[in-house]
């Protein structure tokens, strides 16, 4: 949400990366490139999206107009760090559905890092579980989901709620932390 800065336009910012990363580009080609790839990421309106400032857009659309910077540079590889943290479910489903399209449509992988489950189950292949800086375990994701080996794995998926049968009691994770620092 703040990523963007607040007394910049869209357009000037985007024009600003295409600047620094892809100085081929003619004045023209950049702002013809800035407003197709506010095309591409599905911004409504974009002509007139780049005249605007953060503040004016929804986060649904700074997050895509982020999105927007990043493959303006043609990646190999997008390193997403949190990309639908503070959206709603609705929100943070079409920007996780556009950014698999994106990936389709360019080919090139992107590395998400997060700590929501419920993302790491509907986008990602392979899955790295990270604790106290390390890799502990990395497995496919299904194979991570139904098979977990490391017991911070086993523990972290433990915590994921089960609608059809809720937890009688609270769950406390000191006892999780105290056993991964044995």
């Amino acid at each position: 949400m703040t990523a963007l800065n607040p007394v910049q336009t869209v357009g000037r910012q985007l024009n600003e990366v295409l600047e620094l990363h892809r100085p081929e580009l003619s004045k023209s080609e950049r702002k013809a490139t800035c407003l197709d790839m506010l095309k591409k990421v599905r911004i409504p309106l974009p002509e007139a999206r780049l005249n605007e400032y953060p503040h004016n857009l929804s986060g649904g659309m700074r997050q895509r107009v982020m999105i927007a910077m990043a493959l303006a540079c043609k990646p190999d590889i997008l390193i997403c760090d949190e990309p639908t943290t503070a959206l709603d479910v609705t929100v943070q489903a079409s920007i996780l559905g556009l950014m698999q399209e994106l990936q389709q449509e360019t080919g090139m992988s992107m590395i998400f890092i997060t700590h929501d489950l419920g993302v790491v189950a509907e986008i990602c292949d392979d899955v790295a579980v990270m604790f106290a800086g390390r890799i502990v375990e990395q497995a496919d994701v299904f194979e991570l989901f139904d098979h977990p080996k490391h017991p911070y794995t086993e523990r972290l998926l433990g915590l994921i709620p089960d609608i059809d049968n809720p937890p009688k009691q609270k769950i406390d994770i000191k006892p999780i932390t105290e056993a991964m620092f044995r």
